[in-house]
């Protein structure tokens, strides 16, 4: 065996740490969509983690950490669509696959911080909407155990940066010197050092507009960062709105909590879909926001129906984009679905969205629709453009900067019809248990031999009462369907009812760890009248290799008698799994057993535990306590835990 000398040994140590390194810059971004009741939802974040395990708890081993230098607040509703808002940029990551991201967030329980005073919010984190009255309601914004963090899983490479002869020189004279008596060790789990710039927030007040979904704001790295990752998350799905209380004791009050389903994208790897409505039949609400959202939808795993993979709010000049989407693949399109209240659905087939590498134009053309179902259309006519253009800042939004956005194809120009909206809800007699975290999902299908249904509308459920918070209003129109074509072929739209019939639509429900609901129940619209329409959702079944398990928490009260009403939350990753309610009695004594029904024998059966309680005082906010320690099941049926309510 060959004698190395100590010297030798440390510089390769020295260069093995430099290409680990490598200089690696890594920017994080939040972008997304945000309904268009929301005024204001105010987020302040405080760290970001990575970990290439995509099941790792938050107290598990292998994250790299990097808290902010300042808390940084901002408003989702003052990030267009499309934009990507800084989190933080610059961080050293080491180079890796990364499949979790976690971001912890600081909620009202914290004091407030200057960032989110100098913004004018009442709570680290709050969500202002405009109710049924037209009356605009300031909340706290409510997280699922925020110290444990918002977890998003994905897939996420950081690669090797670039390495100088300067940089492998210094790495050398700093293990010779190491050598000589001068190394220092290094301890801790955050690798690499944190860059965080400062907090800008913009100034715009847009009334009940919707619009991006983002979190925190940086400056930009002095430098072009090596990668660049976003992390979507949709408000329509993810800001929970529910009641508590009851009428006889206090009244009925309001809640917003986030339950996320959030993803994560490799904007290197990404493009997006850009397109403009002309607004003449349409009806705008307040700041001039339609009450319209764009989806970009593939196929389930099975081909059963569709599925949404990002969703955004149109503009109030008519514009719309969908970024960041991954570029598609292997065959794989996406098709956009234009859809609200008011409108006939608009549904454009198999768009295709590459890199500038494989792709240099895309169409921008003006789509004329149908105003009466027919077989036969008119067309559009369009020209070609660059697939690498970036979008211009929206006009309906100032004080944010407009991203960067690459790889954008175009559908066009189309005047969406006009339509009757009705109102629909779950039905409360018999009552159908669905899971806490469920969203309810409406959907239709084009009437053509092999098409599977698409999603046309969807909301979660009030998880403590099992319908949805408010009525989903739904277009009795029928469809307006086309094909795109990458090669700047006109477009040719059809009218005509869908497979299902005007203004009727199948309803399933979905969650995490189950399957799909059956696409059986149908709701339709009424005849005449406005009254609200009710469906029967059926049950959830767990999906292959799920368990039913069985979770008990031991409830102790320390001050008994304190709170009236409760609720026991059950999450994972910052997502709602169950719920089980807290009768006075259980708040009063000391000892009471409450079991919930959960997934378990999952990777993912590992949950935190929220307890939210009350008086019948309105003024008196409730009471939020998270626990820190996790109940596993990833590998029993049962699960326990002792929870003391203070």
């Amino acid at each position: 065996m060959k004698y190395c000398p100590p010297v030798l040994v440390a510089c390769l140590g020295a260069v093995t740490a430099l290409l680990a390194g490598c200089n690696t810059r890594s920017d994080v971004s939040l972008t997304g969509n945000t309904p268009t009741q929301y005024s204001h939802v105010w987020i302040t974040t405080q760290e970001v983690w990575f970990n290439t395990n995509g099941t790792a708890g938050p107290n598990d081993g292998g994250w790299e950490k990097f808290p902010l230098s300042t808390p940084t607040t901002i408003d989702m509703v003052t990030v267009n669509a499309g934009n990507l808002s800084s989190i933080t940029s610059g961080l050293r990551v080491s180079p890796a696959t990364y499949s979790q991201v976690l971001i912890i967030p600081l909620d009202q329980s914290t004091p407030l911080t200057t960032s989110a005073q100098n913004v004018g919010a009442l709570y680290n984190s709050e969500a202002d909407y405009v109710d049924s009255t037209g009356t605009t309601r300031q909340l706290p914004l409510e997280f699922l155990n925020p110290n444990q963090g918002v977890g998003i899983t994905t897939s996420l490479k950081v690669p090797l940066g670039h390495v100088g002869v300067t940089a492998i020189g210094a790495g050398l004279g700093a293990a010779a010197g190491a050598v000589a008596g001068n190394n220092t060790t290094s301890t801790g789990t955050t690798l690499g050092t944190t860059t965080t710039g400062t907090t800008t927030t913009g100034t715009t007040t847009l009334g009940g507009g919707g619009t991006s979904f983002g979190i925190g704001s940086s400056s930009a790295a002095s430098t072009t960062p090596d990668n660049s990752f976003a992390i979507v998350e949709d408000g329509t799905t993810d800001l929970v709105p529910f009641n508590y209380g009851s009428a006889s004791t206090g009244g009925i009050r309001t809640g917003i909590l986030l339950s996320q389903h959030a993803t994560a994208y490799d904007i290197s790897q990404s493009g997006g879909i850009s397109g403009q409505l002309t607004l003449t039949n349409v009806t705008t609400g307040t700041g001039g926001v339609p009450a319209i959202q764009v989806s970009a939808e593939i196929l389930t795993a099975d081909g059963s129906r569709h599925q949404v993979v990002l969703t955004t709010t149109v503009q109030s000049d008519g514009s719309f984009l969908l970024y960041p989407l991954p570029a598609t693949t292997n065959g794989t399109f996406y098709d956009v679905v234009i859809h609200g209240p008011q409108i006939a659905t608009i549904i454009i087939q198999s768009v295709d969205v590459t890199l500038a590498s494989s792709s240099s134009s895309s169409l921008f053309g003006t789509n004329t629709m149908n105003t009466t179902p027919s077989s036969t259309t008119g067309s559009t006519t369009g020209s070609t453009t660059s697939s690498t253009t970036s979008p211009s800042t929206n006009t309906s939004t100032t004080g944010t900067t407009n991203s960067s956005a690459n790889n954008v194809v175009s559908i066009g120009t189309l005047t969406p019809r006009s339509a009757t909206p009705f109102n629909s809800n779950l039905a409360t007699v018999p009552v159908a248990t669905l899971p806490a975290g469920s969203l309810v999902k409406f959907y239709q299908t084009l009437a053509r031999q092999g098409d599977v249904p698409y999603v046309i509308e969807n909301s979660p459920i009030d998880p403590f009462n099992e319908v949805l918070f408010a009525p989903q209003a739904l277009s009795s129109g029928t469809i307006d369907s086309g094909t795109w074509s990458s090669s700047g072929a006109n477009i040719t739209v059809v009218s005509a009812a869908p497979a299902e019939g005007a203004g009727t639509y199948v309803v399933a429900a979905s969650a995490p760890s189950y399957n799909d609901g059956p696409l059986t129940p149908k709701v339709k619209a009424p005849a005449s009248g406005t009254n609200t329409v009710t469906v029967m959702v059926p049950a959830l079944t767990l999906a292959s290799g799920a368990a039913a398990g069985t979770l008990t928490a031991t409830i102790t009260v320390a001050a008994p008698g304190k709170y009236e009403q409760g609720q026991l939350l059950v999450s994972h990753a910052g997502t709602l799994v169950a719920t089980a309610p807290l009768s006075q009695a259980a708040l009063s004594g000391s000892g009471t057993a409450v079991t919930m029904s959960v997934p378990a024998e999952t990777s993912t059966a590992v949950y935190y535990l929220t307890v939210r309680a009350w008086t019948s005082d309105p003024s008196v906010a409730p009471a939020i306590q998270s626990y820190p320690t996790a109940v596993s099941m990833q590998g029993s049926a049962t699960g326990s835990t002792e929870l003391t309510v203070n």
